[in-house]
C-alpha cells in the first residue's frame, strides 16, 4: 500500500528545498503563494526552471517526465523546434501591432479544414473568454436567455457556466434533476436561475429537462469529458440529436478534448455542433481561445454589415496576437495523422499497463482514456458521471500523485491526470508504469 502522507511529504521537502523556499517568498505577495489556484497542491508545488520535449526541470535540479503538459496544452511537447522557430520569427517583427496579420487567416483556415461543423473562426485570449462570448452569441442568435450544461463540467471562470462545476453532493439535489449550485461566493444570483444543470449518461432525464425548458434554453454547453469520464459516444450523439430536435444550439467545448484526434472530440464521436470553443492546444503554449461555427451563427459577431439580425461585439486588445497564432499554427501543422497515431499508441500502452499495475496491487481503479488523455480513478464503480467522480478516493489519489513526483513522474491533478505529448516514447511509458508499481508497493 502507498506510504503515509506524512512520510511522502517529508521526503518531498527534502527533495525540493528550493521550491519550498520560493513558495514561502511568494506567500508575502500572492494569495496562497501562487499566481493562480490551479498551481497549488499540498504541501506546495515544484517551481519550474525550464522544459524540453517531454521533460520539465525544477529549480532544485530535478528532472521529471511530464504528463501534466501545462494543463494539457503542450501536446507536441515543450520547446518543439517548429513552434520555437515560428514564434522567434514573429518576435523579430514586433510584439504586437494593433492590426491584422496574415496569420489570422492561415490558422483560421487550418481549423476550418479540420472541423466540418466550422465555417468561420474568431480568436480570444482564453478558453474562458471563448465560453463567455459563445454564451452571448447563442443568446443573441436564439433570443432566449438560459444556458444548460452538465453537472461537473467546467467551461471557464465566469458566472454563466461555472455553476455546478464541482458541487458538494449534499447540495447537488437528485441525480435525475441536479440543482444549480454556485461554484463560489460572489457569483451573481442570476447565475443560479439562468443555468439549467443536466446529468451525464442519463438520456431520459436529459430529454425531459430539455423538453420542459426548450422555450427558454439558448444553448447547451457540452464537453464529453474525454479521458475524464466514461461517456459512450452514443450519449454524445443523443445530446446532439435532442438539441437539434428541440431547436437548441449545441456548443462543443473542445478546449481539452481537441486531444481526442485531428477533428477533436466532435470528429471522434461523429457529431456536428452549432458552435465550438477552443483554447490550450490551438495556442501552442501561449494564451489563446477561439470560437468557431456555421456562418449563420458566427455572423452574429460580424459588425461590418447590417444583416437585420442581432449583433454582438467580440473583441479584445490581445485576442489573436501574432505570437500566439504563430505558435498555434506550427502546433497544428505538427499534429499530423502520424502524430495522433503515436499518441493513441502510447496512451493505450499506458492504459493497459496501468490497469494491470493497479490490479496487481489489489487497488480498485477505473482507468479512462480517449486520444492522448488518461485518468486513473481510485474507485470500485465506473466513472460515468460527476457523482461517481466526486466519490473517488481523493486521499489515496493525492498520495499517489506525491509518490510519483518523488519518482520524477509529473502528472496533472485528476481529472486531468495524464495528457501525453508526442516526444513521449514507449520506454517512458514503461518507466512510468514501473514507478507506479513501486509507489503502490511501498510501505
Amino acid at each position: 500500500m502507498v506510504r503515509s502522507l506524512s512520510s511522502l511529504q517529508s521526503e518531498y521537502r527534502d527533495k525540493t528545498p528550493a521550491s519550498f523556499a520560493q513558495w514561502e517568498k511568494g506567500i508575502d505577495v500572492m494569495p496562497g503563494g501562487v499566481i493562480k489556484g490551479a498551481y497549488w497542491y499540498d504541501p506546495y508545488p515544484i517551481y519550474i526552471e525550464r522544459a524540453e520535449g517531454c521533460h520539465i526541470y525544477d529549480i532544485d535540479g530535478n528532472k521529471y517526465l511530464d504528463f501534466a503538459n501545462h494543463h494539457s496544452t503542450m501536446i507536441v511537447g515543450h520547446n518543439h523546434p517548429d513552434v520555437v522557430q515560428a514564434v522567434s520569427a514573429e518576435l523579430q517583427k514586433g510584439l504586437g501591432f494593433g492590426g491584422p496579420t496574415k496569420l489570422e487567416e492561415e490558422i483560421s483556415s487550418e481549423i476550418v479544414a479540420r472541423f466540418p461543423a466550422i465555417d468561420k473562426v474568431r480568436f480570444t485570449n482564453s478558453g474562458t473568454e471563448s465560453s463567455l462570448h459563445a454564451t452571448r452569441i447563442v443568446r443573441a442568435h436564439s433570443g432566449k436567455k438560459k444556458i444548460a450544461k452538465f453537472e461537473g463540467a467546467y467551461h471557464g471562470s465566469h458566472d454563466a457556466v461555472e455553476v455546478s462545476s464541482s458541487p458538494p453532493l449534499n447540495k447537488a439535489g437528485s441525480p435525475e434533476m441536479p440543482n444549480a449550485v454556485p461554484a463560489w461566493p460572489g457569483m451573481s444570483k442570476d447565475s443560479e436561475t439562468d443555468i439549467i444543470i443536466l446529468p451525464y449518461n442519463d438520456m431520459e432525464s436529459v430529454e425531459a429537462i430539455l423538453t420542459e425548458n426548450q422555450d427558454e434554453i439558448a444553448g447547451v454547453f457540452y464537453d464529453g469529458r474525454a479521458g475524464m469520464l466514461d461517456i459512450p459516444v452514443e450519449f454524445s450523439k443523443f445530446v446532439r440529436k435532442i438539441t437539434s430536435d428541440l431547436g437548441i444550439l449545441m456548443v462543443m467545448d473542445e478546449v481539452v478534448s481537441f486531444r481526442a484526434g485531428k477533428g477533436g472530440y466532435q470528429g471522434y464521436s461523429g457529431i456536428d455542433p452549432d458552435l465550438s470553443i477552443f483554447g490550450k492546444v490551438v495556442g501552442g503554449g501561449l494564451p489563446v481561445g477561439a470560437i468557431g461555427g456555421k456562418s449563420k451563427i458566427m455572423d452574429v459577431v460580424d459588425t461590418t454589415k447590417d444583416t437585420g439580425l442581432p449583433t454582438v461585439n467580440q473583441s479584445g486588445s490581445f485576442s489573436g496576437n501574432s505570437l500566439t497564432l504563430a505558435a498555434g499554427l506550427a502546433t497544428l501543422k505538427a499534429l499530423t495523422p502520424e502524430a495522433y497515431a503515436h499518441l493513441d499508441n502510447i496512451t493505450n500502452q499506458l492504459h493497459v499497463g496501468m490497469e494491470s499495475v493497479f490490479k496487481q496491487a489489489n487497488i480498485p481503479c477505473q482507468v479512462v482514456s480517449v486520444g492522448s488523455m488518461l485518468n486513473p480513478f481510485i474507485s470500485e464503480v465506473p466513472i460515468r458521471d460527476y457523482r461517481a467522480f466526486a466519490n473517488i478516493d481523493s486521499g489515496l489519489t493525492n498520495r499517489i500523485h506525491l509518490g510519483l513526483l518523488l519518482k520524477n513522474i509529473h502528472m496533472g491533478r485528476v481529472p486531468m491526470g495524464f495528457c501525453l505529448s508526442t516526444p513521449t516514447q514507449n520506454t517512458d511509458i514503461q518507466r512510468t508504469l514501473d514507478a507506479l508499481a513501486e509507489v503502490l508497493d511501498e510501505n
